[in-house]
């Protein structure tokens, strides 16, 4: 799942009107992070996928079916991740 699938699937269900409203409310980052990783070419951290996945939760999207099926996809990328976003860590 892609960060602009993301953005493109709330936009169009009307829950964020730009992508820095995007970046502030569903990404909680600074204003210009979804250009930011859009310019990089880089999907977000793990913990910002969390972050919307939580706030999608804590909707009711019982008028919102696309989105209910969104947030199911959301999940299960957040769990394939979850396995293979291991770190290395400095000794």
């Amino acid at each position: 799942m892609k960060i602009k699938d993301i953005y493109e699937a709330l936009r169009a269900d009307g829950l964020t009107n730009s992508q820095m409203e995007f970046s502030r409310i569903w990404l909680g980052r600074s204003p210009r992070y979804y250009s930011h990783l859009i310019a990089v070419d880089r999907e977000p951290g793990l913990a910002t996928l969390c972050g919307i996945s939580w706030r999608l939760k804590r909707m009711r999207l019982d008028n919102y079916p696309a989105l209910l099926d969104f947030q199911r996809q959301l999940a299960r990328e957040i769990e394939r991740r979850a396995i293979t976003d291991v770190r290395r860590h400095r000794s």
